[in-house]
């Protein structure tokens, strides 16, 4: 049974009659056309308009202003005196002026045939703004000040200031809400990003991305261990090419994206061609960047004490894996192996873009070529991304945009995480004397000091190497029959391919038995979206009462395959599949549909009062046949106070109050997984580990498979009433301007409830399945978040802008059907990411040190007085709820010691209490800009698992005082009891910090004492820019110079290299820190001409 294909009855009853009867079509289609026509022959009726657009605070003159009608492409640029003047069919549009370093200003405009309408507009320098103009996709073009719900802005120009390939980076810091997670420094590495806390369970809690109307996916591979950074395919946008991007980042604001929208929406519009402010017809923009990265931060590791059984280099018989050895004769050379792996990083980015337009015309072509040499050996990321955006008029009322753009990208990741052939694993693990540079013994073979790969060895051989095509094209079209009216109809495609080739060479650690192993796994992905929209605007009683109606659909299909072909055994010499002794291969295919249906309703009282009201039907096929369509309401309300006459008197001081609230539900874009409804059958038990159907992945699906499972393989059942996880979403806010609107202040509460979450249930054996997927959990969040802008100075020769943004979330599970916890997706044994009733979602849950009813951890002791059946006295204990607890020598016969817990308990939570981040911008004689940001998050702890591993080798810096006496936490000397003497007496002797390190503190045994604070508030970037005018006689209008730091220093606590990471990558078990490649440290210098 393939669910995808899944066809309601009313549908496919509308299908067969749209294919008997085609004259009713040709009649729909034949009166379109005649509406066209006549349309055109109303709208070829002119009007004129002219005006002038001077400086809000100078009242001087812009020159080169651009002034237009977007929906239609009519406009003209201002003249030496800020003059404009064009002609435009009759109706009521929105007039847009925009001039560079001001804020873009919009007021509706009715052209009456044969007349001229006079336009003066007075911009403001860039700063605060309360009447702003944003599109958020289906809900079209709307004034912010209508809207009962908070939306996020992202200007092109900040994206393109973030040292980051990947333009989604850019969210860090400049959203309030939006919490920005890179998981490594790695170029290529995916960026994970959650809008008010996480949604769900098992799925993904990462938000909707839409670039142009296209539905975008942002799928990832993931790999369980962690060995590779894999990002996803948001990454692959051009920052160069962002004109904007709108924050959606609740369900009250995206609920009209229904079942796609429980996460979030950001909404990507691109750059478009314009009429050139300089009057020309072109401009060309050239731009380079040179940037230079460095790893970020250190891991501390001892010099002192050398490995314990060296390496025979005579029999080339790699020594033992650690370094509790004696200590190094004095003048023995030693390595800074945490410095050995790395290099400068070196990225260059070439951009080329040609942009103009007429009336009736506008293009813009961008060419961008980037090379990333990584900051260890096999991390490169080359992309290629070519961009063509067409606009056109074709008839009067009648406009389409063509936006195309293909991406290449060529990406080479290391060896990293949980993984013996892992670069930091190695490069860490190594004694201090032991010299990694020389990898080769003279037979060609590797040298290595233990069983791990050495470092530089697997930079070198150990390959893989991902190539991705990707095509992202919208087309839409717009007809404007009537001022009051407009159809418009979108056309999204999303397709890309991966190739990606593996390669452990003959001696990996990684490969089965040293044999070495080739794995091939091409990817196939096409998704399209369909739009259709009707907008209808109508004003009454004078214009005090404004309507703006929007019927629309939305199909959009999503299709993927994949292939995998591997081979161990391998030749040293050949990468071919053939070469391989043993060879193994799978396919799999997912195809999933979804069909909607909205309305939506503005209405506008007083130009003040505003109340939206909308309404989404959507269907899927991953939705079980009784469930297979859902409503998805959402409603706002928005009072600008302001506006009445009592506060006009107080205008320069409060000059803008406005209230808010809204409602919305929608749901998970990743979940029920694809045949969730159903089984996936196939052979050979589990799924390739680059396989898709991972819990991790953007489709939610459980990887289980039939045949050849086994046998203690748990069978997972499918379910046909199995509906969607549904988040309704509640939001109170308050926006205050003072001064003018110099200072601005948003205040905004809200509460998630997030509930038909779906889990595996528990089944009766007699079922003949183990547990079954359900709507079966239930969860909140609750937080507050706060944003504060201020332009503080506003002259002629100097402008500070700043902003503060402020956010909290509180997640509680408040149900779980089956379970006592359920955990989520990346994990080691001893310590994960779980979901269990009663608290935050992903809390670490592992073993831990016991403790008392204070919450003090309980320490073994020694009872004098106890006989054994043997009838010699005294036996160690410890207290549990009030009483003595004996056992036979336990813990290995220390008195002094923590006692572990001999149950998994709740030992740490990765979730920021607060995130916060300061950014502040200073103009200063027109040409030059200063800007920083400071991005924090506080109150969230991380897993050490590196320091932990690193304790149990022996090669962590605090492990040089292994000769000191270890004394408890209380201040108590620990000791060993050694046995009886032969009068009875107890014996005992001290334990030194050595027996800390390797037993109780190891990371194998005990995890509670390396989950650390992960606080920090890092200084994001630092810019200096300089605009040059000097060569305009040789018509170069401008050359740009930029200076760009980030990640330059972060204030925390954490000891590892850097506490935003994350080895799972993309997965939602978050805050594992184990053998992961850092953060970056990156300058960047760029020069951008402007012809």
């Amino acid at each position: 049974m393939d669910t995808t294909k899944t066809e309601s009855q009313p549908v496919r009853g509308f299908r067969n009659r749209f294919q008997k009867k085609p004259p009713i079509y040709l009649t729909i289609l034949s009166i379109f056309i005649a509406l066209v026509l006549m349309s055109g022959n109303v709208l070829a009726q002119k009007a004129e308009i002219k005006g002038k657009v001077v400086d809000k605070t100078t009242k001087q003159a812009l020159i080169g202003a651009t002034v237009a009608i977007p929906s239609i492409r009519a406009g003209s640029v201002t003249d030496k005196d800020g003059n404009f003047s064009f002609k435009a069919p009759a109706g009521k549009y929105t007039l847009r002026a925009k001039f560079i370093g001001y804020d873009d200003i919009s007021q509706e405009v009715t052209l009456k045939a044969g007349e001229t309408e006079t336009v003066n507009f007075e911009l403001t320098t860039s700063g605060i703004t309360t009447d702003e103009i944003v599109v958020i996709g289906l809900s079209g073009e709307v004034d912010k000040n209508k809207l009962g719900n908070t939306i996020g802005s992202v200007s092109g120009k900040e994206v393109a200031r973030v040292i980051s390939s990947s333009a989604i980076d850019a969210l860090s810091g400049r959203v309030s809400g939006v919490q920005v997670t890179k998981s490594s420094g790695t170029p290529g590495a995916g960026t994970y990003i959650t809008m008010r806390g996480r949604k769900t369970i098992m799925g993904s809690s990462e938000p909707l991305y839409v670039i142009d109307g296209t539905i975008m996916d942002n799928d990832a591979l993931y790999d369980p261990s962690g060995t590779k950074q894999f990002g996803n395919r948001a990454i692959d946008i051009n920052p160069l090419d962002i004109e904007s991007m709108e924050i959606l980042k609740g369900a009250s604001a995206a609920a009209i994206y229904g079942s796609q929208a429980a996460n979030g929406v950001v909404l990507i519009t691109t750059k478009k061609g314009a009429l050139s402010p300089e009057g020309k017809p072109s401009r060309i923009t050239y731009s380079s960047n040179v940037q230079v990265d460095q790893k970020y931060g250190s891991v501390p590791l001892q010099t002192t004490y050398g490995q314990r059984k060296k390496v025979n280099e005579t029999t080339q018989t790699p020594g033992s894996s650690d370094s509790w050895g004696a200590k190094l004769p004095a003048g023995t050379k030693t390595y800074k192996q945490d410095e050995v792996p790395f290099r400068t990083g070196l990225s260059q980015v070439q951009s080329l873009s040609i942009s103009g337009g007429v009336p009736q015309f506008d293009y813009l072509v961008n060419g961008t070529i980037e090379g990333i040499q990584g900051f260890v050996e096999g991390s490169n990321y080359d992309r290629a991304s070519v961009r063509a955006n067409l606009g056109m008029s074709l008839l009067p009322g009648v406009t389409l945009q063509i936006n195309n753009n293909y991406i290449s990208i060529n990406n080479d990741l290391p060896q990293d995480g949980s993984n013996t052939s892992g670069i930091l694993l190695g490069a860490l693990r190594t004694p201090p004397e032991f010299d990694n540079s020389k990898y080769l013994y003279p037979d060609g073979t590797q040298r290595r000091f233990a069983g791990y790969d050495n470092p530089i060895w697997t930079q070198k051989m150990n390959t893989f190497n991902s190539k991705i095509d990707r095509f992202i094209h919208s087309s839409d079209l717009k007809w404007k029959p009537f001022y009051w009216l407009t159809f418009a109809g979108n056309f999204g495609l999303d397709n890309y391919s991966y190739a990606n080739v593996e390669r452990l060479a003959v001696g990996a650690a990684s490969s089965p038995n040293r044999n070495g192993r080739i794995e091939h796994q091409a990817i196939a992905t096409n998704q399209m979206n369909l739009d259709f929209t009707g907008t209808l605007s109508q004003a009454f009683f004078d214009n005090q009462l404004q309507t703006n109606l929007i019927l629309g659909s939305q199909i959009i299909w999503y299709d993927n395959k994949s292939d995998w072909v591997n081979a161990v055994e391998t030749s040293p010499h050949f990468d071919a599949i053939e070469a391989g002794a043993t060879k193994d291969g799978g396919s799999a295919i997912y195809k999933k549909k979804t069909v909607g249906l909205f309305a939506q309703l503005t209405s506008t009282l007083w130009d003040r009062i505003s109340l939206t009201l909308a309404l989404r039907r959507d269907g899927k096929s991953t939705f079980g046949s009784s469930e297979k369509f859902h409503y998805y309401p959402k409603a706002g309300l928005s009072y600008t106070l302001s506006d009445e006459e009592f506060m006009k008197d107080i205008k320069d001081i409060l000059s803008n109050v406005r209230l808010r609230a809204s409602y919305g539900e929608a749901g998970s874009p990743t979940l029920p997984g694809i045949y969730a409804t159903n089984y996936l059958y196939g052979t050979g038990g589990f799924f390739d580990p680059w396989d898709r159907s991972s819990v991790a992945n953007r489709n939610g699906f459980i990887g289980y498979r039939q045949g050849g499972l086994p046998a203690d393989y748990n069978v997972v059942a499918g379910s046909d009433v199995i509906g969607p996880e549904r988040t309704v979403e509640r939001e109170i806010g308050i926006d205050l301007g003072f001064l003018n609107n110099r200072i601005g202040l948003e205040a905004t509460y809200y509460y998630e409830n997030m509930f038909d979450l779906i889990l595996d249930v528990p089944l009766a054996a007699s079922t003949g399945f183990d547990q079954q997927l359900r709507n079966a959990g239930q969860m909140y969040n609750q937080g507050l978040e706060l944003s504060l802008k201020a332009t503080p100075v506003l002259t002629d020769d100097f402008v500070w802008n700043f902003n503060f943004n402020y956010s909290t979330v509180t997640n509680k599970v408040t149900k779980l059907v089956g379970a006592d916890y359920v955990a989520l997706n990346g994990g080691f044994v001893g310590i994960q990411n779980i979901a269990k009733q009663g608290y935050e979602l992903g809390i670490f849950y592992g073993v831990g040190f016991l403790r008392d009813e204070n919450g003090k951890i309980v320490y073994s002791q020694w009872d004098p007085d106890f006989v054994n059946e043997d009838g010699k006295k005294g036996a160690i204990y410890y207290m549990d709820k009030g009483k003595k607890v004996y056992k036979d020598q336990m813990e290995m016969g220390y008195v002094g010691a923590p006692i572990h817990d001999p149950n998994l308990r709740i030992i740490g939570n990765p979730n920021p209490e607060f995130l916060f981040s300061f950014r502040s911008d200073f103009t200063f004689l027109k040409d030059f800009t200063f800007s920083f940001l400071i991005d924090a998050a506080w109150g969230f702890d991380v897993w050490n698992g590196t320091r932990g591993a690193l304790y149990n080798f022996g090669t962590h810096g605090d492990t040089k005082d292994r000769e000191q006496l270890w004394k408890n936490e209380l201040g108590q000397q620990v000791t060993i009891f050694t046995g009886w003497d032969s009068l009875g007496n107890a014996q005992f002797e001290n334990a030194d910090k050595t027996q800390k390190y390797r037993t109780y503190e190891n990371g194998f045994y005990i995890n509670e004492p390396h989950v650390q604070d992960g606080s920090f508030i890092k200084l994001r970037e630092v810019s200096l820019e300089y605009r040059w005018h000097g060569l305009q006689e040789w018509n170069i209008n401008t050359v740009v110079f930029t200076l760009t730091g980030r990640n330059l220093y972060t204030y925390t606590d954490y000891t590892g290299f850097d506490p935003e990471v994350n080895t799972f990558s993309l997965a939602e078990g978050r805050g594992f820190d184990y053998f992961t490649l850092p953060q970056t440290m990156s300058f960047r210098f760029g020069i951008s001409i402007i012809y």
